[in-house]
Formats: structure tokens, C-alpha cells, sequence
């Protein structure tokens, strides 16, 4: 038995073909789209990961790195001769700017150029090749508690009057406050480790100074005053 499909002259579609007028015409489909793939931005994106992963892979090898690095083991006046003995390495993490630790030939017979305390890293602006000691001045350390002081203290390049203050007996000679020099330049603060509330302050005076300010501090009786630089 033999079934026809009539469609009265009208366009129809039959198994995949389309049927105009009797005739029967193969349908072309258009193929489906299919995605675009771009090589290009897959390799940038396989770049930037393997990047990142070698800065994290830097990052972590080095986050442990140390210098070893030039530090001060003994007190060092300024102008002193610094010798091997003064001197040893520790290693320090992260960017630093002292004196690494393959030079310490090359600061062993310089100068302190500034008072260096032990455990101070040491820095090429704290030596010198020259004595930065003025001719005829001399280095004396003064303790001073906190009223013999102005309130907010003094720091290194300081100028300061520096006062016998009198004795507390008024028929004492000594009873009034003497002048003791005027204008000293400050060259180095601390605070005294040993008595708290006492600073101590280098000065530098000259070497007929010297001793009176040196008999002043002994005696518990010196006051700076600060004054306007020169």
C-alpha cells in the first residue's frame, strides 16, 4: 500500500526535504555556532599564573633571608679609635643600612664620629677618618636629673649654660648658682640605666672646663640651660 502526502501546491517539509509544488528540495541547515576560542588570551592567562606562582615561590624563599650586618659590642667615645675588639656581626633581616658585615676591615682604625653604645648597628655617617674633636676641646659627661633640665630636654647639637647650682645652706659660700660655661655644645643623651630619672649628657667644652663641670656633676649640682645656637 502506497501512501502520498498531497499538499495542495502548498511548501511543506517531508523527512528532512521540503516539498514545493510536488517537488521535492533538500533542506540545508545552517550548523550550529560554535564557541570562538582565542589561544591567545588562554597563554596570557597560563603566563600570569605560572608568574604569580614564581613571585609567591620568591617571595617565601626569601621572606627568612638575612645580612649580616656591622654592631658595636663596646662604648666607643666620639673621636676614639675604633678597633677589631669594638666591632661584630649580626645578621638582620629585610633592607638595612648598616655597615655590612664583609667590610669590618674597612672601619677597624677609623673614628667614632658620634658616641656609640653597644648594640648600635653601625652606620658609614657614624665614622669618620678625621679626630672630630675640635682642637682644644675635650668630652665630659655631666648626670643630670629631670628639674636640672629643660622640660622637653636636649638633644645632641644642643647649645647649653652650664650651672654649679648653689649649696642649700644660705651662710655657704657656694650658695649662689656660678656659671660654669657658656655655650656648650651637646654631643650626646641618654638615659642613665643604673638611676632612674637621670640623663646623662655628654658635652663638649673645653679642656680648662673640663674639670669644673666634671666636679659639678660629682657633686649632684649641675643644670643645663638651653640657649639659642651661636
Amino acid at each position: 500500500m502506497t501512501t502520498s502526502t498531497t499538499l495542495n501546491g502548498a511548501a511543506g517539509e517531508v523527512g528532512g526535504a521540503r516539498q514545493v509544488n510536488g517537488s521535492v528540495t533538500p533542506v540545508v541547515r545552517s550548523p550550529l555556532p560554535t564557541r570562538e576560542r582565542r589561544p591567545g588570551l588562554l597563554a596570557l592567562g597560563l603566563v600570569v599564573v605560572l608568574g604569580a606562582g614564581a613571585l609567591f615561590g620568591w617571595l617565601y624563599s626569601t621572606a627568612g633571608e638575612k645580612t649580616p650586618a656591622l654592631v658595636v659590642t663596646s662604648k666607643i667615645p666620639v673621636g676614639q679609635v675604633i678597633e677589631r675588639t669594638d666591632l661584630s656581626t649580626v645578621d638582620v633581616a629585610g633592607a638595612v643600612t648598616a655597615i655590612a658585615g664583609g667590610n669590618l676591615d674597612s672601619v677597624v682604625g677609623e673614628r667614632a664620629s658620634v658616641t656609640l653604645l653597644p648594640g648600635t648597628l653601625l652606620q658609614r655617617s657614624m665614622i669618620t677618618d678625621t679626630d672630630p674633636l675640635p682642637a682644644g676641646r675635650v668630652q665630659v659627661g655631666v648626670a643630670v636629673r629631670a628639674s636640672q633640665l629643660p622640660a622637653d630636654g636636649v638633644v645632641p647639637g644642643d647649645r647649653v649654660t652650664v650651672l654649679r647650682l648653689g649649696s642649700a645652706q644660705p651662710a655657704d659660700a657656694t650658695s649662689e648658682p656660678k656659671v660654669l660655661v657658656d655655650g656648650a655644645a651637646v654631643d650626646a643623651v641618654r638615659e642613665d640605666p643604673t638611676q632612674a630619672g637621670t640623663t646623662l649628657v655628654t658635652l663638649l667644652v673645653t679642656s680648662a672646663q673640663g674639670p669644673a663641670v666634671a666636679a659639678a656633676s660629682g657633686a649632684g649640682s649641675a643644670a643645663l640651660i638651653k640657649v639659642a645656637a651661636s
